[in-house]
């Protein structure tokens, strides 16, 4: 019975030890592939990010990341927007507008968006890069139809919420007041924020 129980005991540790070698490599291999692929990934991201701003602020031929003191703006209604980057868009030197990324809480999570305001503090464009509201009900804020109703405004006093989608009209709505907020703080520009 001892001889068995050696075995046994054995059999055990030469497993644990295998074990530990198979997983040992895997993550030796994991983490050879991360480094690999990361900065691809990382390039491919900030290669988006530049097309989307490019897109919101189609004169800028360059864009700076600055920093912004606040990480969250706290909307008309109370709640909070978080602020996620904000960027001086620049024609040939010259700032023409800021792009703000934020992220407010919609019906199904952050709706991450861009939103352009010229020097002016009037909105250039906003577009929304992810989110995960209602597949034909609260996917409409991402719908040219609705977010035109924000362009050349420099308040969201008089914007409409889409029947059924309040939430994320909402959350729209919020993400645009962070906007035009950060805009004014950041170049002065004339908003009632």
């Amino acid at each position: 019975m001892k001889s068995c129980s050696k075995s046994s005991k054995g059999d055990l540790i030469r497993l644990s030890v295998t074990l530990f070698l198979i997983a040992g490599i895997i993550s030796l291999i994991v983490s050879l592939v991360n480094g690999i692929t990361e900065p691809v990934i990382a390039k491919r991201n900030a290669d988006k990010l530049n097309a989307s701003l490019l897109e919101a602020v189609e004169q800028a031929d360059t864009f700076e990341e600055i920093s912004y003191s606040k990480d969250v703006y706290t909307s008309k209604d109370g709640k909070d927007v978080p602020i996620d980057s904000c960027y001086l868009a620049k024609k040939d030197g010259e700032t023409v507008g800021v792009c703000v990324k934020t992220s407010p809480k919609g019906y199904g999570g952050p709706v991450e968006m861009i939103i352009a305001v010229d020097t002016n503090g009037q909105v250039i464009s906003v577009k929304v890069v992810s989110m995960s509201e209602t597949t034909g009900i609260g996917t409409k804020i991402s719908m040219p139809e609705y977010s035109s109703q924000f362009i050349g405004k420099t308040d969201t006093a008089d914007v409409d919420v889409i029947s059924g989608a309040s939430k994320s009209s909402k959350a729209f709505i919020r993400g645009v007041e962070a906007a035009l907020s950060v805009s004014k703080d950041l170049t002065g520009g004339d908003t009632d924020e």
